[in-house]
């Protein structure tokens, strides 16, 4: 058999292959027709319905980096509602609430009732992203949060079983090193002490137009001891009263010198008569004893001239010298006494004129003696 022939067999072959195959299928043609086209269709759908969340997933994209740069946490939440089922919602949540939390501390320090408001939208948003993901990155950051703001309420047992989940999650081991150095501080007395007392507190600022409060007597030191020592005020006199002490003990200082000086003046005159006492009672004595010798004749008184005149004075000269010579001991005390202040000068004055007159009477009597001497010769 040619070739031709082989060909022509295997065409009627073919051909009649096909016939029997229309022949079966023929009564399921139209059933055969639509599923192709609904086949076609449901592609083209499927098609367009993966552009569309392509398009869906890259505005999702776009709004959540855009949200997470300028901290809109608006925009955070309108794409977490517009794209609920794809990542991006999840990622949104836990963005609005970490940006919702730090709002909320910073706020504890100026209004706590706008800080527990954030704090609490921040602990829902935290809920809802761990809800919406199984992602082992959101799940330990959304319990760290949860952590964190449970640790600024004061709820120590709270932040303590979220930093535990956030080491459950694994995400890395520098984040489970930080959950567990925030659960040993948190176990200490100190800090939960001070958790507590920091729950306490309101930090609420003044109110600008209002006049500024007292602090409470809690902040206050306490009182200082106000008692004074006892002061005796007579052992010490006041100024007026120490001046008029010193003006009366300088007048009476001027009094006693005065006194003194009085009392000196008038001792002065009989200091001068007691020294000349003994002057005179040697020439009164002598002129008692010489008084027989007046009986003899007065005309011997030439003869005496010419020859005894001269012998005869030299003993009686001897003779009141000694008693002139005694009245130095008399003078003696006055020139032994101490010199006198500016105010004694008076009664020194008294003395040199006492002086003067104890010379006179001396004199006087060296005259008396010249005059008895003839008489004796």
């Amino acid at each position: 058999m040619n070739s031709e022939r082989r060909h022509e067999l295997q065409e009627n072959e073919l051909a009649s292959a096909i016939d029997r195959i229309n022949t079966k299928i023929e009564p399921y043609s139209k059933p055969i027709a639509v599923g192709v086209a609904v086949a076609f269709v449901g592609l083209l759908g499927w098609g367009f319905y993966s552009s569309l969340q392509a398009e869906h997933r890259s505005d999702a994209t776009y709004q959540l980096i855009e949200g997470s740069v300028r901290g809109d946490s608006e925009t955070l939440a309108t794409v977490a509602a517009t794209y609920p089922k794809t990542p991006m919602a999840a990622w949104a949540r836990l963005y609005q609430g970490s940006q919702k939390m730090g709002a909320g501390i910073n706020a504890l320090f100026t209004s706590r009732d706008e800080a527990e408001e954030l704090l609490n939208e921040a602990s829902s948003a935290y809920e809802e992203a761990l809800a919406l993901s199984e992602e082992t990155l959101i799940q330990s950051r959304a319990n760290y949060g949860l952590a964190r703001i449970a640790e600024s309420l004061g709820k120590t047992d709270d932040a303590i079983a979220h930093y535990e989940a956030t080491m459950e999650a694994g995400e890395s081991a520098e984040m489970i090193t930080e959950a567990q150095q925030r659960i040993k501080l948190l176990s200490k007395p100190a800090a939960k002490s001070f958790m507590t007392w920091f729950d306490a507190q309101d930090f609420t600022p003044a109110d600008p137009s209002l006049p500024p409060a007292l602090p409470s007597d809690q902040m206050l030191p306490d009182l200082p001891d106000l008692d004074f020592p006892e002061i005796e005020t007579s052992s010490q006199p006041g100024p007026e009263e120490a001046a008029e002490e010193a003006m009366d003990e300088a007048a009476a200082v001027q009094t006693e010198s005065a006194a003194q000086v009085e009392s000196e003046k008038a001792e002065a005159p009989e200091q001068d008569a007691n020294a000349a006492e003994p002057a005179d009672e040697p020439a009164e004595e002598e002129a008692a004893s010489e008084q027989p010798a007046e009986e003899q004749p007065t005309l011997e008184a030439p003869a005496g001239n010419e020859s005894g005149d001269t012998p005869a004075a030299e003993p009686m000269a001897d003779e009141t010298s000694t008693p002139a010579a005694d009245d130095s001991p008399a003078d003696e005390p006055a020139t032994d006494e101490p010199p006198a202040d500016p105010a004694d000068k008076p009664a020194a004055a008294d003395d040199s004129a006492a002086a003067d007159e104890t010379g006179s009477a001396e004199e006087e009597a060296d005259e008396a003696v010249d005059l008895v001497a003839p008489q004796n010769s």
